[in-house]
């Protein structure tokens, strides 16, 4: 019942949020269709898919209806329209299950090798759907035979870069974990550095962005390396899909038509593959730091004990020792001198046992604080 009480809340969630960011996104279209450079909302689409599997069908099939309706304006009318988001519904769909099937319904990538596997899968798969759909849009007479190509080249990069870009982050919010783990990477004061770095490199980059030729894009990297050095993976994340968005967004309020925005969407899915790469080996890095660390604490605590057995096993076998002798001596009635000394040399060897202790305290006290702080 609790499922299904929350599936009743995150499908009209999904659909509401599904249609923003189509609406806000919604840059340099080609002839009014949904065909545009840059195609966030695919990668939702997905993370959606990842967590609820083909029950995500019917949401996403009408978040891409209503969008061509409330966001177009119905420009294909309502047969092509219906078609089309029924082929990108199964495309997506499929590429879903095959990401789910990787990478299961949780989790980010967190190798280079599944990295590797995840853009495969989204390049192969997006590029598979996105011919389907430039096609029926043509069989439909909305794209001219000479302009097919750029229409196929558009979409699939958007969508591309689109997922590559966006998912990720998605991908991390979408479970109670991820956003735990991406609230406690990010949730400091650097962060507030590199992302005024990256405003202060837009403004450097495209402080007239309708005439920009991106002769400076290099200096993108400078915000991104920092956070995936700093940061690794989640940060990295973070810093990627707000400088798309902060693109994106100058694109969109500038009315920038004229420049060749997906070149620069391309650019920017190198940044983000490049960004997810130092995150991933700085995170690989501090996971082999941090094993070797409990390695060494591990032998640190097999030194303490063999220490403690040495050093303890004197005194104990001398207690021992006394300890039968006063038994003796009991036995036999004597209560003079020579019980007082057994007993003075049983306190001796006790507070010998005592020093040894407190000396290997001592020295593994400090190297434990050490261990604390630096983790």
């Amino acid at each position: 019942m609790h499922q299904v009480r929350s599936r009743y809340l995150e499908f009209p969630a999904f659909i509401a949020l599904y249609l923003l960011f189509d609406w806000a996104t919604y840059v340099d279209p080609l002839y009014g269709l949904n065909i545009t450079p840059w195609n966030p909302d695919p990668a939702l689409g997905l993370v959606f898919w990842l967590r609820h599997g083909w029950l995500a069908a019917l949401p996403w099939c009408v978040a891409l209806v209503g969008g061509e309706l409330l966001v177009r304006g119905l420009p294909a009318g309502w047969c092509i329209t219906l078609l089309s988001s029924l082929w990108l519904t199964c495309g997506y769909g499929m590429l879903g299950a095959m990401l789910r099937r990787q990478f299961g319904d949780g989790g980010v990538f967190d190798s280079r090798d599944r990295m590797f596997r995840w853009v495969v899968i989204v390049v192969v798969g997006a590029l598979l759907n996105d011919l389907g759909y430039i096609a029926l849009l043509s069989a439909g007479g909305l794209i001219p035979l000479g302009q097919w190509g750029e229409a196929v080249l558009r979409f699939g990069i958007g969508d591309v870069v689109g997922i590559l870009v966006s998912m990720p982050l998605f991908w991390m919010l979408s479970s109670s974990s991820g956003r735990q783990r991406l609230f406690a990477t990010v949730w400091r004061a650097e962060t507030l550095g590199y992302l005024g770095l990256t405003i202060g490199v837009l403004f450097l980059v495209f402080g007239s962005i309708a005439t920009s030729e991106f002769k400076h894009f290099y200096f993108l990297f400078l915000p991104v390396i920092w956070a995936a050095f700093r940061q690794g993976l989640y940060g990295t994340a973070l810093m990627v899909f707000t400088l798309q968005a902060a693109i994106g967004a100058l694109v969109k309020w500038n009315h920038a038509v004229d420049i060749a925005v997906h070149e620069l969407q391309m650019l920017d899915a190198v940044l983000a593959l490049v960004g997810f790469s130092i995150g991933i080996a700085v995170d690989e890095l501090r996971k082999a730091s941090n094993e070797l660390k409990r390695t060494l604490r591990l032998a640190a605590a097999g030194e303490m004990a063999a220490a403690l057995a040495h050093e303890l096993n004197q005194p104990l076998t001398a207690l021992g020792a006394y300890g039968k002798a006063c038994e003796l001596l009991l036995e036999r009635g004597e209560a003079g001198e020579v019980m007082k000394g057994a007993i003075q040399r049983m306190i001796a060897e006790s507070g010998r046992a005592a020093d040894v202790v407190r000396r290997l305290r001592d020295f593994f006290v400090p190297a434990q604080s050490s261990w604390n702080c630096s983790k």
